[in-house]
């Protein structure tokens, strides 16, 4: 049923070509007042404004480690297990990855536990809700996203200096794609490269 209602999106939009600018334009607004929002901008699921700030006024960014300890995993005799805990250890890293590329004019950086950081730089503190490395077998059989891998990170960007939390947000992101249904690893932190380059799009509407 998804399929035939994609091909007819599909045809609506060659016969209207004004629809896709509408739908463009319809695109939720990206509010920076205080507020908590869902679908932020249709950017980010969950995003709360807790204080106004300025980007232009910080030179960098420190990641923190994130919090896994309540992240689930698979079965420990599954054959994703140890792919997800290899993955799930390094996550602040592959998050910062995509942090970085998209605000090359930051420098961002993964922290040692407990190093404090000074003026000018926003701290980002996770934790990883969902790691799920999904099923191989389904993405190579089913396709249409069946068997993705899903990543959630719940976390806050917090002023270094003050010590005041700026930001709160929650985004999820899923890949499915891969070659003979994709390696567990590169799925699960091609998903932490995009929640942070969200985090980094989110970041220059302030």
């Amino acid at each position: 049923m998804k399929i035939w209602l994609r091909i007819a999106l599909a045809l609506a939009l060659l016969a209207f070509p004004g629809a896709a600018a509408f739908a463009k334009d319809k695109k939720p607004a990206a509010p920076t007042t205080p507020g908590k929002y869902t679908e932020w901008g249709g950017e980010i699921d969950e995003l709360e404004v807790v204080a106004p700030f300025r980007l232009a006024e910080y030179s960098h960014i420190a990641v923190e480690p994130f919090d896994n300890s309540e992240t689930p995993l698979p079965d420990a005799d599954d054959n994703s297990y140890a792919p997800a805990k290899a993955v799930l250890a390094k996550a602040a890293h592959s998050f910062t990855e995509g942090l970085s590329e998209s605000l090359p004019k930051l420098q961002a950086a993964v922290t040692e536990p407990g190093k404090e950081a000074g003026p000018g730089t926003l701290v980002v503190r996770g934790k990883v809700t969902t790691m799920d490395p999904g099923s191989k077998a389904a993405r190579y059989w089913g396709g249409f996203g069946a068997g993705a891998a899903r990543t959630e990170i719940s976390g806050e960007v917090v002023d270094a200096g003050s010590g005041k939390v700026l930001l709160r947000f929650l985004q999820e992101r899923r890949s499915g794609w891969g070659l003979f249904g994709g390696d567990y690893e590169k799925l699960m932190n091609r998903n932490l490269r995009a929640i942070g380059e969200d985090l980094a799009g989110a970041l220059t509407h302030f």
